[in-house]
């Protein structure tokens, strides 16, 4: 990887994949997709005991679902946040921002097994237990199977809205450079987070905080916000380095850059940090008890050993190792303070998901890994299609040079 980065996009990487890698990834992640998917349907037909445990198997597939939710709604956040600060040096990386947020209609699609089966994780879907619990009868207004799907479906759809015209006008600019696209993202760009904020707290709230339909946080929506903005930042810096260390960028992104990505994981890792002991100490001070047995359960037994490990892992590791500006700017200490976010992103959502479905701490599952990576090989070959048949840079973007030449003062 340059320090010293070309004059133009043109001459310093590939338009598109390379033919092999711009036929295999998308191949390879579908097959990892299919094994994977196939490896998960076997262990949950042939899994111990007479039958599937149907609670557990579909919290794995929720835990492994919101992931890659919130690396495409954290990824579509991104593309804003660029279009809005009008950013020059993250214009080489729009492309990359984009193309993670292609996966968005397949998520909604993969969202279909959970809308169908409500009633394995929420207590709310369940009419025997609404009609025995008047806390929950007085939800179920908002809280009943018929809304619950609606409101997923206008998420989505508000999301792939967002995501589909910002990535059209973007190709569009690739075709003629005229800067008047690029004027018109910026334009829209305060009213997509004004949407994206409010659609993605909503859907922290329903999908995550009604798993415990007793216990609520004024503060989670913006919890799961963090944690989707951490994740896709942390996901963006391996897909920017891997394509780097590949040839695919040639020299067009440079130490810089990644310096850069490096301030602002560091910056979100603090953000996610504060917002998180933000919910927990006003949790604690207050001391209701409606409110604490969230957390009560969450640190009792083996649920407490990963509580401290989130301290350590999410916080504590990530933000001493990203501390350095040496670090920042080396691309294995970089790649590997990112891959360790989002191991920890991963961990962090077990967290609240898990301890909802089964009070006593229950030992990892390999059926949460195939689970997991039959998710993430489906959207790494959107992803991977994407980068395929789009330049891997806004070619047509008039500070594309200027991106590519900066340098921080």
């Amino acid at each position: 990887m340059s320090h010293e980065p070309t004059a133009g996009a043109s001459d310093s990487a590939p338009l598109r994949l390379p033919r092999g890698p711009g036929m295999g990834l998308p191949l390879g992640f579908v097959i990892l997709a299919l094994a994977f998917g196939a490896a998960s349907v076997a262990g949950a037909l042939v899994g111990p005991g007479p039958t599937p445990d149907g609670p557990r198997l579909a919290a794995s597939y929720l835990v492994g679902l919101m992931f890659v939710t919130t690396i495409s709604v954290g990824s579509l956040a991104w593309v804003l946040f660029h279009h809005l600060t009008g950013a020059v040096w993250s214009v080489v990386l729009r492309r990359l921002m984009e193309n993670l947020t292609r996966p968005i209609p397949l998520v909604a699609a993969l969202f279909v097994p959970v809308a169908l089966s409500l009633g394995r994780i929420y207590a709310w879907a369940d009419p025997s237990r609404v009609a025995a619990d008047h806390a929950l009868a007085r939800k179920a207004v908002w809280l009943n199977p018929t809304f619950f799907n609606i409101r997923i479906a206008i998420y989505f759809a508000a999301w792939a809205l967002i995501a589909g015209l910002l990535s059209r006008a973007s190709a569009r600019q690739d075709h003629t450079g005229d800067p008047s696209e690029g004027r018109w993202m910026r334009a829209m760009s305060p009213l997509g987070l004004l949407v994206l904020g409010h659609t993605a707290s909503l859907a922290g709230f329903d999908w995550l905080m009604s798993i415990d339909p007793h216990w609520t946080s004024t503060i989670f929506g913006v919890y799961f916000w963090a944690g989707s903005i951490l994740g896709a930042l942390a996901m963006l810096t391996l897909l920017t380095i891997g394509s780097c260390s590949a040839g695919w960028l040639g020299e067009a992104v440079s130490v810089e850059h990644l310096h850069d990505l490096g301030k602002l994981l560091f910056g979100f890792v603090i953000f996610w940090t504060y917002i998180a002991f933000c919910q927990y100490f006003l949790i604690w001070y207050a001391n209701f008890p409606e409110e604490t047995r969230w957390y009560a359960i969450r640190r009792a037994g083996a649920w407490n050993a990963i509580s401290w490990a989130l301290v350590l892992g999410h916080f504590a590791v990530p933000f001493l190792l990203l501390l350095f500006r040496a670090t920042k700017r080396s691309p294995f200490w970089l790649a590997f303070a990112a891959g360790w976010i989002l191991v920890f992103h991963y961990i962090d959502l077990y967290w609240i998901i898990m301890p909802g479905v089964h009070r006593d701490a229950i030992g990892p599952s390999w059926l949460d890994i195939s689970i997991l990576m039959t998710l993430v090989s489906a959207c790494g070959a959107v992803v991977a299609q994407a980068g395929r048949v789009q330049p891997l840079m806004p070619i047509g973007d008039p500070r594309l040079a200027e991106s590519i030449a900066f340098h921080n003062p």
